[in-house]
């Protein structure tokens, strides 16, 4: 019996079946066989795509590891606070708390290896967070908040003496840190610390500013330490001007001309380094022209005055810095003070109610702290040129900014929208950072304020160099990608920082 000769198929047709099945086992994927509910949310992979898998396992256990290690913090920061009211309660005893706490303090630091001093002071620190801030204590145990936060609020509320207050502080810090650095949390719990406080920056800067003073500390290797407390708005006009001078000095020694550029590198910015350049300078002029300030002082021409040495010191440490003048008889001659010189970019915020008096909401210099009317009102004295920011009622938002004389009003827009770098956590200021084109301007990307946003050189390449996206949405909020998927939102520092008085 002859048997039918066995189907055969095109030669073309089988090798197309073939690269079908190939293409089939190319894309299959292996499923996670993990724990369903405690393991980590990764999403399927190829079986050879082993470094990305676990590079979202690394990120899934950092996650959980930070959240582990706040709440054990909040377990010591809670004995702590145990073991320094058992010491206080010992000292009430013995009518020597101090003696008490410095023998438990020793105690506790041998048997972990630290020094008794560290331990003091963490003892105290956390009474005050068990006993004055009893919700951040909670959600610091709770792994809600790490303990660098934590002492954020609580350097930032310890002021506020009225319980009801404090309590207040506390829900409106707790609410808004989600995301925020410790940086940015900083700028935020002492905005709303001011706003809270029983009397004014005005009359409390006033008592503060008594106790100005510039002091210096011998230490090892024939160095020594320059310390100076002054106000806010001399400390950060000195620094700012002092790196500026660093700046140009080093850009003058390695010849660099316009630090604009393109999308790819430093569009439309400065490249402005930080302030770590300023210890390229040699100090050898200053310390020279502050003896002769010294000498001066003391030879009998301030004898009239009546502010102390210390006094002194710090006001002509901000008259050198700022004006320039090598002596007190220069500065005397040509009058005017320190703050009066100060010419680098400075943005304030000033309530118009505080701009005609004392009683308005604190002015706040921009990205870092409240500071008093009087200040704010003799640096608007001396601008040129003044800004009209028009924010949301509600929100806060940066809704336009105007100038009677048109000048670059876009870059005036950004300055006063952004006030620092936009990537997540970054608090580089706006003059030392690019503003970049969000879509590529070689792609079409407009040159527009919704299209723009400032980008510190770090963070710009990092735009430009890696697979992180970003997105921006309306109200200037950007919406950045990691390599691994996640968003994050980064939205502009709200304007209105203060809250209403019960």
């Amino acid at each position: 019996m002859n048997l039918p000769a066995p189907l055969t198929l095109d030669v073309e047709i089988e090798a197309m079946l073939w690269r079908e099945r190939e293409l089939a086992a190319e894309a299959w994927e292996e499923p996670y066989d993990g724990p369903l509910e405690t393991g980590p949310r990764i999403e399927t992979r190829h079986t050879w795509d082993v470094a990305a898998t676990r590079r979202e396992e690394l990120l899934y256990e950092w996650e959980r590891a930070t959240e582990q290690v706040a709440r054990w913090q909040g377990v010591q920061v809670r004995l702590l606070a145990e073991a320094m009211g058992l010491a206080l309660e010992d000292g009430a005893m013995r009518d020597d708390a101090p003696l008490s706490v410095r023998d438990f303090a020793a105690e506790l630091a041998c048997v972990v290896g630290m020094a008794d001093r560290t331990i003091e002071q963490r003892m105290d620190d956390a009474l005050v967070m068990r006993d004055r801030f009893p919700q951040t204590m909670a959600a610091l145990e709770a792994g809600r908040l790490s303990l660098p936060h934590a002492r954020v609020v609580v350097d930032a509320g310890v002021r506020l003496t009225d319980d009801g207050a404090r309590g207040r502080f506390e829900a409106l810090v707790l609410e808004r840190s989600a995301g925020l650095t410790t940086g940015r949390l900083r700028v935020a719990a002492a905005s709303i610390a001011e706003a809270l406080m029983p009397t004014t920056i005005a009359e409390r800067h006033a008592e503060a500013r008594e106790a100005r003073r510039v002091t210096v500390r011998d230490v090892e290797d024939g160095m020594s330490e320059l310390w100076a407390l002054l106000p806010s708005v001399l400390a950060h006009g000195i620094h700012d001007r002092i790196t500026q001078m660093a700046r140009s000095v080093k850009d003058a020694a390695v010849g660099v001309g316009d630090a604009g550029g393109t999308d790819g590198g430093g569009e439309l910015g400065h490249a402005v380094g930080g302030a770590d350049a300023a210890g390229g300078l040699d100090a050898a002029g200053g310390a020279d022209a502050a003896e002769g300030l010294g000498a001066a002082a003391s030879d009998g021409s301030a004898a009239h005055d009546a502010r102390t040495m210390d006094q002194l010191r710090a006001d002509a440490l901000c008259d050198l810095a700022l004006t320039g003048h090598p002596t007190v008889q220069a500065i005397d001659h040509d009058g005017g003070a320190g703050i009066d010189a100060i010419r680098a970019i400075v943005q304030v915020t000033v309530p118009f109610q505080t701009l005609v008096g004392d009683e308005g909401p604190a002015p706040v210099l921009t990205g870092r702290a409240p500071i008093d009317p009087e200040s704010a009102r003799r640096l608007l004295g001396a601008a040129t040129l003044w800004d009209r920011v028009l924010t949301d009622p509600v929100s806060g938002d940066v809704i336009a900014v105007d100038r009677r004389f048109p000048t670059e009003a876009q870059r005036r827009h950004l300055r006063a929208r952004d006030e620092h770098c936009r990537f997540p956590g970054c608090r580089m200021p706006v003059w030392r950072s690019d503003i970049d084109h969000t879509i590529d301007h070689q792609h079409g990307g407009a040159t527009a304020h919704t299209n723009l946003a400032h980008l510190c050189r770090r963070h710009h390449t990092l735009k430009h160099h890696t697979p992180w996206q970003v997105a921006q949405h309306a109200g200037g909020v950007l919406e950045w990608t990691s390599p691994l998927g996640r968003r994050y939102l980064d939205r502009p520092p709200p304007c209105v920082r203060f809250v209403a008085r019960e």
